[in-house]
């Protein structure tokens, strides 16, 4: 009796992890299949199957999912090279695949605003950079006890258009999509600075932990355990 390899490629495309060759033995190789270790290490052969550190085997291949893993992380925000963190993944890893990225242009480096160190950044996702830099001066105002207002005052101005009539609310989600990329903790500190100059209501979400992270994440985040998931104007 042999074991095919596609049934083991199957099993694995079901696993949200690789699992070890020790995993896969209690599996097939026992008095019921007739199996030997041989059988099973013959089948991990197969297309497909790709080879994992610590003798673990999955149906992703390793460098794709590290090289994938390192690009959103830097698509989404610029880090420094020793702030990426591949779970399961040791540091001389992470960094090997950094290098590669940088050698085919597929991360970019970007200057730091502050020290010597280099920012990485995904090809083609510069907004990463320009976040980066928004933070930096708006923190650096906030020292100088200057606050932010223009996004505040975004939120405000674009509100009629979405919605002419005063205390008629506003999905947070509509009101994100209308302004394009902005960051959410800057959306989120926005809205509530307006709520506190009372020119906004915000609406509670009455079971934000019911919905799942990328549902939430269009939400108001209160800073205290509410969560908002609308924007009216204030009447007068």
């Amino acid at each position: 009796m042999s074991l095919d390899s596609k049934d083991v490629l199957a099993k694995l495309q079901t696993e949200p992890a690789p699992l070890s060759f020790a995993k896969l033995k209690k599996t097939y190789v026992n008095k019921k299949t007739g199996l030997t270790e041989e059988d099973l290490r013959s089948a991990l052969a197969g297309a497909g199957i790709h080879v994992w550190p610590k003798n673990s085997y999955w149906h992703v291949d390793p460098a794709a999912q590290l090289n994938g893993d390192i690009l959103e992380q830097c698509a989404k925000k610029a880090l420094k090279k020793t702030e990426i963190k591949v779970k399961g993944r040791g540091p001389k890893d992470v960094g090997a695949a950094i290098d590669h990225l940088l050698q085919e242009r597929r991360l970019l480096k970007y200057p730091a605003l502050a020290g010597t160190s280099s920012l990485l950044v995904a090809a083609g996702a510069p907004d990463a950079y320009w976040e980066y830099v928004r933070d930096v001066v708006a923190a650096k105002l906030k020292k100088a006890g200057i606050e932010e207002a223009g996004l505040e005052e975004k939120i405000w101005e674009i509100l009629p258009s979405l919605e002419p009539e005063l205390n008629v609310p506003v999905s947070t989600a509509r009101v994100r999509r209308a302004l394009g990329q902005v960051d959410k903790n800057r959306f989120d500190e926005a809205a509530l600075r307006l709520r506190q100059q009372r020119r906004v209501y915000l609406s509670q979400h009455d079971h934000p932990l019911a919905l799942n992270e990328e549902d939430r994440d269009l939400l108001i985040d209160g800073k205290d355990g509410r969560y908002y998931v609308a924007i009216s104007r204030r009447g007068e």
